[in-house]
């Protein structure tokens, strides 16, 4: 593996909510889950496949379904969320045998030179221009040939105010778990959401945690234009509605 010198300091936004984003996050993946599949069906055996964001594990554990004898990059820096993750990982006998997590934040991870998949979910807001870019060239200089990237681009792709809404709700024994969000616009590019995630019991509310974080909007559009200048080009994949793009060197 590669080890890119330059460490950036890495804020944890995660430390708060991590006790709730497994359990919250299972419903977005349901539909996430087969796009994802998809996208990822003609790789080839034995392929090796780097996840930026891997989170809890959910999407590290679709890859490893969708591409049974891969070898898989899991890069998650917060220590919280990678808790869960090495958990689920070292729990499956499987995923066990075939992924590595690695705990440094981009760009400063450490991967593998060259990759056949490059797979980034509900992340790409985290990275600003800068890093983006990076991420651009990191793509391109370590594809192999045949491979691509697949990424998502969520809503919204404009930075705009968003009101109150609620994400998700889900019981667990005598409690509920609760998480909520809304954002309000900073600039042209950037979004700052606010999450608060509480639990209740009997309907009423014994604890909560409040956490906010800048979040980089990004449209398809924008980011055809960035990756021309890497020689990529982009194919949207799937449901309009999820944002998958599929990112290929250019013929």
């Amino acid at each position: 593996m590669t080890e890119r010198t330059h460490v950036h300091a890495y804020a944890d936004p995660y430390a708060r909510s991590a006790d709730h984003l497994d359990l919250l996050s299972a419903g977005m993946w349901e539909h996430l889950t087969p796009a994802v599949t998809e996208a990822l069906a003609d790789l080839a055996e034995h392929s090796t496949v780097v996840e930026l964001g891997a989170g809890t594990g959910l999407g590290t554990d679709v890859i490893a379904r969708a591409a049974p004898t891969a070898c898989i990059v899991a890069v998650e820096p917060s220590s919280h969320l990678r808790a869960v993750l090495l958990h689920r990982v070292a729990s499956d006998p499987d995923l066990r045998s075939r992924v590595t997590i690695e705990n440094r934040p981009f760009p400063a991870s450490r991967l593998p030179e060259s990759f056949d998949a490059f797979v980034v979910m509900n992340t790409l807001g985290h990275l600003n221009r800068e890093a983006r870019e990076e991420l651009w060239q990191l793509i391109a200089a370590g594809l192999r040939p045949q491979g691509y990237a697949v990424i998502n681009v969520q809503q919204p792709t404009t930075a705009s105010a968003v009101p109150e809404f609620e994400m998700a709700e889900e019981r667990v024994g005598h409690r509920t778990y609760h998480g909520s969000a809304w954002a309000e616009r900073i600039d042209d590019t950037t979004m700052k959401w606010h999450m608060t995630y509480r639990t209740s019991e009997d309907g009423t509310e014994i604890d909560a945690a409040e956490v906010e974080y800048l979040w980089n909007v990004v449209d398809p559009i924008a980011i055809e234009s960035e990756l021309t200048q890497h020689d990529l080009r982009v194919t949207a994949i799937g449901d309009e509605q999820l944002g998958l793009l599929r990112i290929e060197r250019s013929a």
